[in-house]
């Protein structure tokens, strides 16, 4: 008989605007590679507000109101320590996984860091979650175990939120590997793609100066752009956008729910953001068979070292002459291309469960 660990998940983001992040990525392919690969864990999804739940997950209904995000985030917060005094069986491990450690949460309890960009990326945008971080951020003290998605994301919260280095644990994201690349390989006419939510750190005036580069240099590509765009930040995109000498050749997509089809037609992905947890579009990429050019930073350079190329932070000229050595070369590209299909082999949602597994069990046995 198999000695099982019950494990309470917070799955709420998922009936959020978190859904389609890279933390609602993280929740539904850790909960599946968990029920796949791990029977000795009795892992039970908190709320989730009718979102399809693997297979082997069990589900803890809850109730929520609020539809804004911001405000959601807030009642979820605030609601939580109660809805885990009714609904968490005794002797369960808790398991946050997202941004917003709870208060008054008995242990064992296990708190995933994705970063801590508020505290050390300080632009106006950030203003009003940084002044969150300072109220919650030394809430992940008392965490009985931390899960931080990077060794760049753990040092971090080793620095900035006096984690004990004892209690740290690095699990990587996985990827998955999906259809891979598109047999008839990039689209005619080409572009290029950058994919994630649009702020300040992101990069998209670096990246778009790129575009304008190549336009000027005789080359067709297009470029694609494909995040959510924050209402409060929309009209800082559309003038960034119009500032570019080329705002014709830039297609402003925001939100799009399927991405394979963008990543298989692309030419080349580009990571210009400037500071990161993890950094998961250039292992998508990667996965689908596009060579990947990124800024060296943060959790970016951990990632993409040995499947893709690191330019200097913020260096566009940089980035535009390794963007354009891909395009001058097929024998490039095509050497590029296996390597990220190499490299993106090593990051798999079976092993972060592994480690998420062998959390669970040990905090459970203190």
């Amino acid at each position: 008989m198999i000695d099982r660990t019950t494990v309470v998940l917070d799955a709420q983001p998922l009936a959020s605007v978190a859904a389609g992040s890279g933390t609602g990525t993280y929740i539904r392919s850790l909960t599946a590679a968990l029920a796949a690969h791990h029977p000795e864990i009795d892992l039970r999804a908190l709320g989730a507000g009718g979102a399809v739940l693997p297979a082997g997950v069990g589900s803890l209904p809850l109730r929520r109101s609020m539809r804004r995000p911001r405000a959601a985030v807030m009642e979820n917060a605030v609601r939580l320590p109660l809805d885990l005094l009714r609904k968490r069986p005794a002797g369960s491990v808790f398991h946050n996984p997202s941004f917003h450690a709870p208060a008054g949460v008995r242990a064992p309890w296990v708190q995933t860091l994705h970063d801590v960009i508020p505290l050390v990326y300080e632009t106006p945008d950030q203003a009003a979650l940084r002044a969150r971080w300072k109220r919650f951020g030394p809430r992940y003290r008392e965490a009985t175990a931390v899960i931080a998605i990077s060794h760049h994301a753990a040092s971090e919260g080793i620095r900035l939120l006096g984690l004990d280095p004892a209690r740290v644990h690095v699990s990587q994201h996985g990827v998955d590997l999906g259809p891979g690349p598109s047999a008839e390989g990039p689209t005619d006419p080409p572009y290029l793609l950058v994919v994630g939510e649009f702020s300040a750190r992101k990069g998209f005036g670096e990246a778009f100066a790129v575009m304008d580069a190549l336009v000027e240099a005789g080359y067709p590509h297009r470029l694609v752009v494909a995040g959510r765009v924050h209402p409060l930040v929309a009209a800082d995109l559309a003038a960034l956008h119009q500032r570019s000498r080329h705002p014709e050749r830039i297609e402003l997509q925001g939100f799009v729910d399927d991405l394979v089809g963008l990543y298989q037609g692309a030419t080349a992905l580009l990571m210009t953001s400037h500071y990161e947890g993890f950094g998961l579009p250039v292992l998508e990429a990667m996965a689908y068979g596009v060579p990947v050019v990124a800024f060296a930073n943060s959790a970016i350079t951990e990632v993409v070292t040995g499947g893709g190329q690191l330019v200097a932070d913020g260096d566009v000229v940089a980035m535009t002459a390794a963007v354009r050595a891909l395009l001058d070369s097929p024998a490039r590209a095509a050497e590029q291309r296996e390597q990220g299909l190499a490299h993106v082999r090593a990051f798999t949602w079976e092993r972060s469960a592994a480690i998420h597994a062998e959390v669970y069990r040990a905090v459970a046995g203190r």
